[in-house]
Formats: structure tokens, sequence, C-alpha cells
């Protein structure tokens, strides 16, 4: 329970520093959510890993002996901050846990299993359309277009062979300009992968399905991903005020809640999202930001528990020689009772 407990408020700290960072970032929703991500991603990796990796490199590296009475009395320090929680494995919170993990994941499945379609193939002008969208895009995936008689909106389903699933004669309520500005909204998810983003965030929220931040966190990324797309279709070029009267069109039909793994175009924040797209200026998004503060946090959140335990390492040893660094386990038995140690032992 204490390395469960330690994880949750290692992980809690490191979403929260994030998510106060991703307020900041002001002028790229992509920014915002690669950050917020980088924070949910942070509850699926123990850092307990990671630093046995660093406490293996202090055998191998011994510390300074300046070095290695700083890193005591950290080690010192957490010690007694673990001691406070109880080391004992308590049955009855695992079978909680277990039964609300096991709740969580018969609604998600439900859930998907209604987002499932009668899927027809399109007519030779929506395939026209959906081709010369990828091309203006450059979606690195191949895309399917179907349709389906229902009513819904238009959304992307699938992960490894992303499909745009939209109702039946959408696009004859639409001018060419703004169906091409929902294909490519949907495109712009196949090509950010955030099907695949999204079946992440939403499994690790039905794992930790106790602690609510995750699931303020989850919303907050539903709302930047469409954001995010919008930026993309705004930056292929599209009118600001044809892709909002697009959207609005797709509002006049029947929406549906959907699931982690399918991606829509209405989307949460809809009032927000339009002012938004009308006051997008093109020039002011920071294209790089994203793939550096990915590269950064991974880079971050990489070293520093390997760090960590390379000085745990070295405090416990008290020293750096390598001599007294590892310790030497014996056999209780045998050293209980010599007439049990082989012969050939002796």
């Amino acid at each position: 329970m204490s390395f469960l407990i330690r994880h949750l408020l290692e992980s809690t700290f490191f979403c929260l520093l994030l998510s106060a960072f991703a307020a900041c970032l002001r002028k790229s929703a992509t920014a915002r959510y690669a950050v917020l991500l980088m924070g949910v991603g942070k509850f699926a990796i123990p850092t307990v890993l990671l630093a046995k990796t660093g406490g293996e490199i202090a055998f191998l590296w011994p510390a300074a002996s300046w070095l290695a009475l700083a890193a005591y009395k950290i080690s010192w320090a957490l010690a007694a901050l673990l001691s406070l929680f109880p080391a004992n494995f308590d049955l009855d919170v695992f079978a909680g846990w277990a039964f609300g993990t096991a709740a969580m994941l018969v609604i998600w499945l439900v859930r998907l299993h209604k987002s499932r379609f009668c899927l027809l193939p399109p007519s030779e002008r929506e395939q026209a359309a959906l081709r010369r969208a990828c091309a203006l895009l450059s979606v690195p995936v191949r895309v399917r277009l179907r349709v389906t008689p229902g009513a819904m909106e238009p959304a992307l389903v699938g992960i490894w062979r992303p499909t745009v699933v939209m109702p039946q004669g959408f696009s004859d309520r639409l001018t060419a300009a703004e169906f091409q500005a929902v294909l490519l909204h949907e495109l712009a998810h196949a090509r950010r992968f955030d099907n695949l983003s999204g079946v992440f965030a939403h499994a690790l929220v039905c794992l930790f399905w106790f602690h609510p931040l995750l699931w303020l966190v989850e919303r907050r990324l539903n709302v930047e991903r469409e954001r995010a797309c919008d930026e993309t279709v705004i930056g292929c070029g599209m009118q600001p005020q044809i892709y909002a009267a697009g959207i609005l069109k797709v509002c006049k039909f029947h929406l549906f809640e959907t699931a982690a793994g399918v991606s829509g175009i209405s989307g949460a924040d809809l009032p927000g999202r339009l002012r938004s797209i009308l006051d997008e200026r093109p020039q002011a998004r920071l294209l790089y930001v994203p793939w550096l503060l990915l590269a950064g946090l991974a880079i971050f959140m990489t070293l520093v528990p390997i760090a960590g335990g390379y000085c745990q390492q070295c405090g416990s040893s008290g020293q750096g020689s390598p001599s007294n660094s590892r310790p030497v386990f014996r056999c209780k038995t045998a050293a209980a009772c010599p007439q049990a140690t082989p012969r050939g032992m002796q």
C-alpha cells in the first residue's frame, strides 16, 4: 500500500504541476493537449522501476563522499515520510478497487457497443472530397469514409483502421466548402491519433477511478483535443466563417455521447470553440512547442526517478565505494544448522 500511495502522490503532484503549466499556454491548444496528456501518462509509469535502474547505476558508478552524505539525508527523509503510511496490504481495499475498475470497464464497453453503426459505402462525390481533404492535410494513415442511415454526428472511429462515419445525406445539406471543413476536422483526429490517446487516458481513468483529478483532466483533454483540431483546420487555409457554419449545421443533427476511442466534431465547450475559431490567428500558433514539450517532459520524467534511485542507493550505503555498497545475503537456515550444509561446501 505504501508503494501505491507513493505512486499516486507523485503522479498527482506531477499532473497538477503540468495542469498549471498548460493553463499558461494560451496560444496553442495542441501544446496544452500534449502537456495534459503527459501529466495523465505519469500515472502509468511507476517511478520504482526507474529508481531501481538508478540504484544499479550507483553500483557501477559510485558517488563522491559529499554526494553520498547528501543522498543519505535525502533517503532518510523519504523513509521517514513513507513510514507514515501503512505498509500492510489490505485485501478489502484491493477488492473494492478491482470491483470499481471492472464496473468502469463494463460501462466503457457498453458505450463502445452503442457507438457501432450500420455502415454503407459513400457516394463518388463524397469519396472525391475525402481524397482532396487527405491530400490537403497529408494524413499518414489510410482513412476510409462510410455513411450510416442513423442520426448521428460525423465521427472518426477506430484506431489502426480509422474510418470517418457520417449520416446518410449529410453532404447534401452542406456546401462543398463546409463539407470539406468537416472532413478536415475528422482527418485531423486521424493524423493526431486522438482515438489512441483517448483510449489511453480513459483506461487510466478506469484503473484509478477513485481519483477525481483524472476525471477533470480527461474532460479537459476532450476540450483541448477539439480545439487542437480546429487549429489544424484553420491552419490548412479554411476560412473561419465557413468552418463555424459547418459545425453549426452538424449540431442540427441528433448528437450522441461518444465513448473513448470515437472522436466527433461537436465536442465540448462548443460556444468557446466557436469564439476561438472566429478569432483564430494562424500566425500566432506555436507549431513546434508540442514536440519540444513532449521531448523535454519525457526526459524529465525519466531522468528524475533514475537520479532519485541513484541518490537513495548511495545514501543507503553511506559511502561511495563499491566494496560496501552491495549487500551480502546469507542463508539463515545454513547458518543456524551447520550440519545441514553439504560436505563439499564445508
